[in-house]
């Protein structure tokens, strides 16, 4: 492996309290490296963190090598669906009561619904659950992080690029909430994080953003988006295949 990847996995909570997650490995020629211990913490009072600012919070006290590849894997969606963002813009949109709450283009994009049709797991609705407030504290920091520090966004972006975010959804790896994960992802997890907590889940997403980088070496490769579809506009969940 030619170059040193830093991993970044980042549990969202809201804007106020303290149930961010936040974890850091490292992979190189000799395996994965936890940084120190995963972290619960809140957002600093100016509230916003750089991305070595969240890398410290999971115990990673380095800056990140210039020639390194750092992506970071967020647990929160990273966009509002597309119906919903025109309608806010004062377009019309299709009227009328759904089949199904998953097909309300509302409240889910079509990445939620290919979730969903695939592993019969429904994500949270950035439009209408409380999780709103987790994606909003996500999406402003990735546009931050994108035009002061030059992360780029899959799918959002094309730009091949060394500094990148994905969006990632860790339940999809575990059978409840409190659940460890697979047992795939599950033995790479320090076992100072427990299963069921912020920072365990916060190791999962560092998982994601590692197996982005590396893709198919050492953890399986993540699943991308069909060639066809909104995916540039509305975002991908990033995921492994739960056949795994």
């Amino acid at each position: 492996m030619a170059q040193k990847i830093t991993a970044i996995g980042w549990d969202v909570g809201g804007w106020m309290g303290a149930r961010h997650g936040a974890a850091v490995c490292t992979i190189d020629h000799e395996g994965i490296t936890w940084a120190k211990e995963p972290a619960v913490c809140s957002l600093p009072e100016d509230g916003f963190w750089n991305p070595e600012d969240l890398a410290r919070q999971g115990g990673f006290e380095a800056e990140f090598p210039e020639d390194s590849t750092v992506v970071v894997g967020i647990d929160a969606p990273l966009s509002f669906p597309e119906a919903f963002t025109r309608f806010l813009a004062g377009d019309t949109v299709p009227a009328g009561k759904p089949g199904r709450e998953i097909d309300n283009p509302l409240a889910y994009r079509e990445t939620d619904r290919y979730i969903h049709k695939k592993y019969r797991k429904k994500p949270l609705s950035a439009s209408f659950d409380r999780i709103g407030n987790n994606a909003t504290v996500a999406m402003s920091h990735v546009k931050k992080w994108e035009t002061d520090y030059g992360f780029h966004t899959r799918p959002f972006s094309c730009v091949k690029s060394s500094r990148e975010i994905i969006e990632v959804y860790p339940a999809l790896v575990k059978q409840t909430s409190k659940s460890p994960a697979a047992p795939f992802l599950h033995k790479w997890i320090p076992e100072t994080a427990a299963p069921g907590t912020d920072a365990y889940d916060a190791c999962i997403c560092a998982l994601y953003a590692a197996a982005f980088a590396l893709n198919g070496s050492l953890l399986p490769a993540l699943e991308g988006p069909p060639v066809e579809g909104p995916w540039q506009k509305e975002g991908w969940i990033y995921h492994f295949d739960r056949d795994l």
